[in-house]
C-alpha cells in the first residue's frame, strides 16, 4: 500500500452516503494489483457486523485441512527465498508448475513459433499487445528472445522494485490467461427442462434475471424482466454495475437487483428463474463467511419481503430476453428501466415467448 493509506477504514473507500466503492479513492490509495481485487468485493445493502473470514477457503470457513495446506504453501515460499535467486520472483508470482503445452504456439499465425515460457509471456503477439499498452514495453522490447529467468534477473537490476513487482504481476497474469486458454474444452449442458420460456400460472408473475461479464472489464451488465401469464412485461431493467466481479458474483448481484425491482413494483406473487445453477444452490446455502455472503443476505431478505418466491434453474436458451437486456446494460454503461412497456431491443423475443 502506498504511503498514507495505513489508517483508512473500509468505509473511507466508499462513496459517502452510498454502499458503492469510491473508484478514485481506491486508485489513489492502492497499487494496481490491489485495485481490481478491492473493486471485486461485493457490497451488500445490509448493516451486518464485522466477522472473521478464512481467506484460504471459498466459503470463508477455517478447516484443519485448508490451514495445513496454507502453512505448507507459506513454507514453500520461505524456502524459495533461500533458493536460487534467479527463480525466486517467478515462484512468488504464483507459478510453481506448468501445464502441458503444445509444441507450437496456438495463438500465433501461421503456427510456426515454438512454444516456451519466454515466447508465451514476452514474444507472442497477444502478450506483446499487453506489454505495449503498459509502460514497460521498452523494458521488454529488446529482450523478447531472452530465457525468462534471465529476463527477470536483468530487469530486476534496472528498474525500481515497485515497478519490478508490477512486471512480475503482468507476467503472472499473462501466464494464467495462457493456461486458461489451454484448459478450455467444450462442456455439454446437463440441464433438463423446457426449451422455451414458460409463462407463470394465472395470478403469478415471473422474474427472469441474467448477468453479462467480460474479462478485464471494470463493470458488469445486469438484465431483469418481469412478465405475467400472458407474457406481457410489467417491468424490465438493463443496468451497469461498477466492479470487477466473477460470473458467479455477477449473477448473484443480478438476482438481488431483479428482486429489488420486483419489490418496487410490488410484485409479490412471484416466480424467479436464472440460468446460473450455482446461484440457485447458493440461495439455499447457510454459509455466512463467503465472498458473496453480503449479496446473498440481501437476496434472502428480499425473498422474505416478497412472500418467499421460489428460485429455479432454467436452460440458457429460455432466458434470452434477460440475457439481451444484460448485454445492453453492459454496453450502455448506465441504468435503463421500462415500466409496463416492451424494450425495442427485445420486442421480437418477447413476442416469440408469448406465443411459443
Amino acid at each position: 500500500m502506498p504511503e498514507g493509506g495505513e489508517h483508512l477504514k473500509v468505509a473511507d473507500l466508499m462513496v459517502e452516503g452510498c454502499r458503492v466503492w469510491n473508484k478514485g479513492k481506491i486508485d489513489d490509495t492502492f497499487w494496481p494489483v490491489d485495485q481490481e481485487l478491492i473493486r471485486g468485493i461485493p457490497l451488500g445493502n445490509g448493516e451486518g457486523g464485522d466477522k472473521w473470514v478464512w481467506h484460504f477457503d471459498s466459503k470463508g470457513l477455517y478447516k484443519v485441512r485448508s490451514g495445513y495446506r496454507a502453512l505448507m504453501d507459506f513454507k514453500r515460499l520461505e524456502s524459495s527465498s533461500n533458493a536460487n535467486t534467479d527463480i525466486t520472483w517467478w515462484r512468488r508470482c504464483g507459478v510453481c508448475h506448468y501445464l502441458p503445452s503444445p509444441d507450437v504456439c496456438v495463438a500465433c499465425f501461421p503456427r510456426d513459433k515454438m512454444e516456451s515460457i519466454s515466447h508465451a509471456i514476452l514474444d507472442c503477439p497477444t502478450s506483446q499487445a499487453v506489454w505495449k499498452f503498459s509502460r514497460f514495453w521498452k523494458v521488454v522490447e529488446n529482450r523478447r528472445d531472452f530465457p525468462f529467468v534471465d529476463f527477470l534477473r536483468i530487469v530486476k537490476s534496472e528498474i525500481p522494485l515497485e515497478d519490478f513487482a508490477l512486471v512480475c504481476w503482468l507476467a503472472w497474469k499473462l501466464w494464467c490467461e495462457r493456461n486458461k486458454a489451454l484448459r478450455q474444452v467444450p462442456v455439454q449442458s446437463q440441464v433438463v427442462g423446457s426449451d422455451v420460456w414458460l409463462p407463470p400460472q394465472s395470478g403469478y408473475l415471473k422474474l427472469n434475471i441474467d448477468a453479462s461479464v467480460s474479462s478485464g472489464s471494470d463493470h458488469i451488465g445486469i438484465g431483469a424482466v418481469i412478465r405475467d401469464e400472458k407474457g406481457r412485461i410489467l417491468g424490465a431493467m438493463a443496468k451497469s454495475v461498477e466492479g470487477t466481479f466473477s460470473p458467479f458474483l455477477a449473477e448473484c448481484i443480478a438476482l438481488r437487483e431483479g428482486l429489488m425491482m420486483a419489490k418496487e413494483l410490488e410484485s409479490f406473487t412471484l416466480v424467479v428463474e436464472t440460468d446460473a445453477i450455482n446461484v440457485v444452490s447458493a440461495v439455499s446455502d447457510n454459509t455466512e463467511f463467503s465472498l458473496e455472503c453480503p449479496i446473498l443476505e440481501d437476496v434472502k431478505q428480499l425473498l422474505t419481503q416478497l412472500w418467499n418466491p421460489g428460485v429455479y434453474h432454467i436452460r440458457r436458451s429460455t432466458n434470452h430476453v434477460a440475457h439481451f437486456l444484460a448485454r445492453f446494460g453492459f454496453n450502455s454503461n448506465c441504468t435503463n428501466v421500462w415500466i409496463c412497456e416492451t424494450p425495442i431491443l427485445v420486442s421480437n423475443d418477447v413476442s416469440f415467448d408469448a406465443i411459443a
